[in-house]
Parts: C-alpha cells; structure tokens; sequence
C-alpha cells in the first residue's frame, strides 16, 4: 500500500462523524416523562433528538417546564414515537391527535384513562375522535375537548387531513340529577353507565365512525361497534 493511500484513508474515517451520544440528563428526563415505556430503543432515541433540537433551535437554554411543554408538542407532532398519554395530553391543545396505537381500542383505553377522572371532576362530558393512518395502519387518538352536563359535540374535534376517521369517544361525567346537582348511583338521571340511544344511532349511521366509546362514572370503558351490534366493556 503507498503512502498517499494511507493518508487518504485516514483522512476519510477522520471525516466520518462520531456516534452522537444522548446522555444529557435533561433530555432524558424528558424522554422518560413523554415517552412511552412501550417506545423501542430506536423511537426512544428519535425522541432524544427531537428534544435536543429544541434548544439547539433556540441558539438558548429552555426551562425544564418550557422545554417539557415543547417537547410534547414535538413528538405528538411526529406521530412515530409511541407517547405517555397522561403527561403528554395536559401539555398540548385539547383536540390533539396522540399516537401511534397499535388499535382504536387501545388509543380509547389510554386516553378514557385520562379524560375519564376530567369528566367526572367537572361533571362535564368530554370526548374526542379516534384515526387511522391508512399509511401504517396505526391509530390516533385525540386529547378530551369538552361538553355540556349530558352531551359532547365530536364536530369540535379537528380532522387531520391525512388520517381516517374510524371512531369517537366521550366521557359521561357524574352521576347527576336533571339540574346537574351530583347524586349516587340510584338517583342517577341520565343512566351514565350505558350508552344512549342517541350514542348507538351515530355509530348506526357511521356519523363519526362505526364505533363509539364511553366512560362511565362506575369506571367503566363501554365500546358499542355498529357492524356487529355489539355493546361490550372493555377494560
């Protein structure tokens, strides 16, 4: 081998970039908050990056509330990064699609976790609507937007242009008597635990989908799918 040849070799792995490392602790503390357990190392590290930027964008160090509110923000935006809905839903507008969810039935589960106690607190239903991404066949699922004491507009909820929408969810709030004063169970006016009749007819007429979901004062995830007439619990 000549000389000039090795140096040309050197020259081209001194070129190469070193693997970046994403060790900063505030970064990953950011990632550990946002993202969600079920992330693959890889998604884990995309997130890394993304947070990173934020400040690199900036040209200025962020506080860690600014930089965990942008931070939500941009990986709900990037819709590949599997999120933590409980800490990423308070921090981005109501409406906002979270994902990706291996199903309808498993983005409704996680955020009905979330906006079930919301509802019930207020005493207001609250609701969103579930997509498809016919590109990767994953689904997304939007933060709770609210209603009135017995009913929830999905016509409020944003549409992403390139999602598909299959489904829409609602919390029922507390059991209430017509004038909203709370009561128990057995004075319930409004038969919260179970899906209206309204509820079942828009799922019929696929209005917001062929599935509807509802949580229930009780606790309860309720799914009714119009295909086959099912009404089920689900969690």
């Amino acid at each position: 081998m000549s000389v000039n040849s090795i140096a040309g070799g050197a020259a081209a792995l001194s070129a190469v970039a070193p693997p970046q490392t994403r060790d900063d602790p505030r970064y990953l503390q950011v990632v550990d908050t946002l993202v969600s357990p079920d992330a693959t190392p890889t998604q884990r590290e995309h997130a890394y990056d993304l947070v990173a930027g934020l400040e690199s964008a900036d040209d200025t160090p962020l506080t860690d509330a600014v930089l965990t509110e942008r931070a939500a923000q941009a990986i709900a935006d990037d819709r590949t990064i599997p999120v933590a809905v409980s800490a990423v839903a308070p921090l981005v507008p109501p409406g906002t699609a979270l994902g990706p969810f291996p199903s309808s039935d498993a983005g409704a589960l996680e955020m009905m976790t979330y906006s079930n106690p919301l509802s019930i607190k207020a005493n207001l239903e609250n609701g969103g609507l579930i997509f498809r991404d016919p590109d990767s066949d994953q689904f997304f699922v939007t933060t709770p937007m609210g209603g009135t004491l017995d009913g929830f507009n999905p016509g409020q909820v944003p549409q992403p242009d390139d999602l598909t929408l299959v489904a829409c969810y609602h919390g029922h709030a507390d059991y209430s008597k017509a004038d909203g004063s709370r009561t128990d169970k057995a004075g319930d006016e409004f038969n919260s635990d179970h899906f209206s009749a309204q509820d079942k007819s828009l799922a019929d007429r696929g209005v917001w989908g062929s599935v509807i979901y509802v949580s229930t004062p009780s606790g309860d995830f309720r799914k009714y799918d119009a295909a086959t007439r099912q009404d089920t619990v689900i969690n």
